[in-house]
């Protein structure tokens, strides 16, 4: 069946798509997606028309850049062990599960994630594990030791986590998904984000007993289903890009050769209808949307990755607060840049913008 008629059929009612074969149905949603305009083709066209109007060449865009993350600085390793009489000895407390299953084949190959998650539960099951031991007891005195390295060390398993799981350290790879004008998951990403940055506020704050660990997996399972950072801050960074090359372009435009007085300014027009369809009708609303989820999540970014030992100078540069180099920043005044040489372009030629 020709697509087109199936789709008038849908649209009119005349066919379910409940009655669709799985194939057909599969192949009819492909169809429907790939219709849709990449918000990086819109800007693409936008420049284009406007070149092709002037007879001006147009530079390629600059590629976006890596912005690497760096290994977490090693720290010494603690070599605190109960022997399996002392093990025995806590059964009392639980502490001694916890540790036998991290000691198990499953534990020494546990994730980034996992190693965090264990140490926090270790930390919270040694204090219930110490308030029924003996002080002068060998068990007490290595437990507490343990408890106090862990304590000691557990920005270092946080950021051990944001450096190696895959849901966290994409954030900063580049990717060829951009974010479409309807995205899902910005909500599910959100929760996710807090979770995060409440977990490494607690360390901070050293409330250890207060932290949920299971959260951990919560969160990263929220990232992972949408990916949802990744796709955001690529965006984001291209827009910059775009935005840049085409205030480039237009500031290379004359306003005399474009309206000349009392002659014809038909190149004006054409150009002042192609800024209208394309830059104030799709890219700037797609623009403001980059804008909002940044201003919601970028501070979130600056919890968990400004200045760590993890970050790179880039990626402290994208999220610093109030940097005028910060993502947020960095869209809106290319975004700026570009319309005020359009408000110059409007009253010299005086032409009406609508």
């Amino acid at each position: 069946m020709n697509f087109l008629k199936l789709i008038h059929l849908i649209k009119t009612n005349k066919l379910s798509l409940k009655t669709l074969p799985a194939t057909m149905l599969v192949m009819f949603v492909f169809a429907l997606t790939g219709c849709s305009k990449a918000p990086s083709s819109v800007n693409a066209t936008y420049v284009e028309r406007l070149s092709s109007t002037v007879n001006v060449n147009t530079t390629q865009p600059a590629p976006l850049k890596q912005f690497p993350l760096l290994q977490p600085t090693p720290i010494a390793q603690s070599d605190l062990t109960l022997s399996i009489v002392e093990l025995a000895g806590i059964s009392q407390c639980k502490l001694n599960v916890l540790i036998s299953e991290h000691n198990n084949q499953l534990g020494k190959t546990a994730s980034a994630a996992g190693q965090l998650k264990y140490q926090i539960n270790f930390i919270k099951s040694a204090q219930v594990c110490l308030n029924t031991l003996d002080k002068n007891s060998p068990s007490y005195t290595k437990i507490l030791a343990a408890k106090n390295y862990k304590e000691a060390h557990l920005m270092h398993f946080f950021n051990a986590m944001l450096f190696k799981e895959p849901e966290l350290n994409k954030t900063w790879l580049l990717t060829s998904n951009e974010l479409s004008s309807e995205p899902a998951g910005f909500s599910d990403t959100l929760q996710a984000l807090k979770q995060l940055v409440l977990i490494k506020q607690q360390v901070n704050a050293k409330e250890f007993s207060e932290i949920n660990s299971d959260s951990i997996f919560n969160s990263l399972e929220q990232l992972n289903k949408y990916q949802f950072n990744q796709a955001l801050i690529q965006s984001a960074r291209m827009q910059v890009v775009l935005n840049n090359n085409a205030t480039q372009l237009v500031k290379t435009l004359n306003f005399n050769t474009l309206c000349p007085q009392d002659k014809n300014n038909k190149k004006a027009k054409i150009i002042s209808n192609v800024f209208q369809k394309f830059y104030l009708k799709e890219i700037q609303p797609y623009q403001a949307q980059l804008t909002g989820y940044l201003e919601v999540l970028q501070p979130l970014y600056n919890e968990l990755w400004f200045n760590e030992s993890i970050s790179s100078p880039q990626i402290n540069n994208l999220v610093k607060t109030g940097s005028t180099s910060n993502l947020l920043n960095l869209l809106k005044s290319s975004a700026k840049n570009h319309v005020i040489w359009w408000q110059g372009f409007y009253k010299t030629c005086e032409i009406s913008p609508i």
